[in-house]
């Protein structure tokens, strides 16, 4: 595992300072000086005003690099798509390459066992000269986020959350093309709906309660919100010819939302507590096969089942 930055190449606390609230958990990024950066549109709403003096929950300091190499080491994970995690006791390192930019890494990550601290550096000669950069970048972001919740904090989902006039938080999975879009556009005509994400919802447990949280992650229907709200009813969608509801065992609800949940597989830890999770969330909280009609029916429904 290659050594990480040393403290003398990593910014001072007079960079360009970023800071994020996600799902409860707070970034906070200081940017090499004279780097150009910017949060993306989607990540806006969840900036956290006057950044320079919240200390937050995962800091990363933020630098240039000249040149990025791959280890010799194996990985400890590939995904297939643009990273690969190595591990080590001192911590995990991410390293990031798209056939687009060549074989070396654009970008590279080392984060502590915690997930509290971390340096991510980019390849100076990946990004164009000049123009505003954002460091958590898609996959990068989701990326951090999946780890530290693995760490016994939360749980990440393919889903819709929302919350309903009366309060009541519905939590809709599906893989794509199951409906949550879909699910989404039909209740966006209904007023003193909340909609925290049609796409990706971070669950968490807090005093005994559980809590979906919006993400910047979102789906065709461009849902994102920093909101969260208490967590009532599971839903799994599939569209059918017509509307019905087959409430789904603690054990079978449990594996349907391992199915949909972001975990880092190479990782027991975070397989054994995202297990664990699961199974006191579906004894908690009701969960429904959800079969449906795209018409408005199907909003009367929910409603009306859960009056």
């Amino acid at each position: 595992m290659p050594t990480p930055l040393t403290d003398s190449k990593l910014p001072t606390r007079s960079a360009t300072r970023l800071a994020l609230a996600i799902g409860g958990l707070s970034f906070g990024m200081w940017c090499e000086r004279g780097m150009p950066v910017s949060l993306d549109p989607e990540h806006e709403p969840f900036a956290i005003p006057h950044a320079s003096s919240h200390p937050c929950e995962i800091e990363l300091d933020i630098a240039w690099a000249s040149q990025l190499d791959v280890p010799d080491a194996s990985p400890a994970f590939v995904s297939g798509g643009l990273w690969s995690a190595f591990t080590h006791s001192t911590g995990t390192q991410f390293y990031f390459t798209t056939p687009t930019l060549g074989p070396a890494p654009y970008k590279a990550a080392w984060f502590d066992p915690t997930f509290s601290r971390g340096h991510i550096v980019l390849n100076r000669a990946s990004y164009p000269a000049g123009q505003p950069v954002y460091p958590l970048e898609y996959p990068t972001d989701e990326l951090v986020m999946m780890h530290r919740l693995s760490l016994g904090e939360g749980l990440e989902v393919h889903a819709l959350g929302l919350v309903d006039e009366d309060g009541s938080g519905y939590l809709f999975l599906g893989h794509s093309g199951a409906g949550k879009s879909t699910t989404a556009r039909l209740w966006m005509s209904n007023p003193g709906v909340q909609f925290l994400s049609d796409d990706r919802i971070i669950l968490r447990k807090l005093d005994g309660q559980f809590w979906m949280y919006g993400t910047p992650w979102h789906g065709d229907a461009g849902v994102a919100s920093p909101a969260r709200a208490p967590l009532t009813s599971v839903f799994l969608l599939e569209q059918a010819p017509s509307i019905k509801f087959s409430p789904l065992p603690a054990s079978q609800a449990a594996a349907e939302l391992f199915a949909r949940a972001f975990v880092p597989h190479y990782l027991k830890h975070g397989i054994h507590f995202a297990l664990s999770f699961l199974d006191d969330l579906t004894r908690s909280i009701p969960s429904s096969n959800f079969c449906f009609v795209p018409t408005q029916d199907a909003v009367e429904a929910i409603r009306h089942a859960h009056a």
